[in-house]
């Protein structure tokens, strides 16, 4: 498998893959969510060499579609070129390219997970108590200071969304300590 990111002065445009045993190039087209047999980046790659072809592996490739780095094509100013990709009978589904190979598992970042965490309190009715964090037993004064740092935000996902919340300390069934938040307005 060979994945690369094509670029045009400077700018990402195209996710694509080698089928390196039919020489032949897809390009992932976000709009269909598949990779399609994309005859003009085949012959860019094969002989004009007009573009940048950057090799990626398949962690980057996987990120480059789950973040939509590329964004879909625009069906008023690329309508031929839309309707050609889709009529195209020959694509490959992301699991054809990427094959069985797992992609590690990513451990979300103390600002990605309070970013979800505030994301899922929104979405929740006022008063509704969501559990924030799980700790052991004998983290009580960790799990203290958690509660009122999202009460006081001092956590800035939770500053930055605007919303007033409250926050306690409970414990769970099986003796840990949970920190919980709910919307107050």
């Amino acid at each position: 498998m060979s994945l690369y990111t094509v670029s045009y002065l400077g700018q990402d445009q195209w996710l694509a893959y080698e089928d390196t045993q039919a020489a032949r190039i897809y390009a992932y087209v976000p709009n269909l969510a598949r990779f399609v047999l994309h005859r003009q980046l085949g012959q860019d790659f094969y002989w004009d060499n007009e573009l940048d072809w950057t090799p990626v592996d398949a962690t980057t490739g996987h990120g480059i579609i789950e973040a939509g780095q590329l964004g879909k094509l625009d069906g008023r100013r690329h309508r031929d070129l839309l309707d050609e990709l889709t009529a195209e009978p020959d694509h490959k589904t992301l699991a054809e390219v990427f094959g069985a190979q797992p992609v590690p598992v990513r451990t979300p970042s103390p600002q990605e997970f309070a970013a979800a965490k505030v994301h899922a309190l929104a979405s929740a009715a006022p008063g509704q108590w969501l559990t924030y964090k799980v700790y052991d037993r004998d983290k009580r004064r960790t799990a203290t200071v958690a509660a009122r740092d999202l009460r006081t935000g001092k956590i800035a996902a939770v500053r930055k969304s605007g919303l007033h919340i409250d926050s306690r300390v409970t414990p769970t069934a099986d003796g840990r300590l949970a920190v919980e938040i709910a919307r107050t307005a």
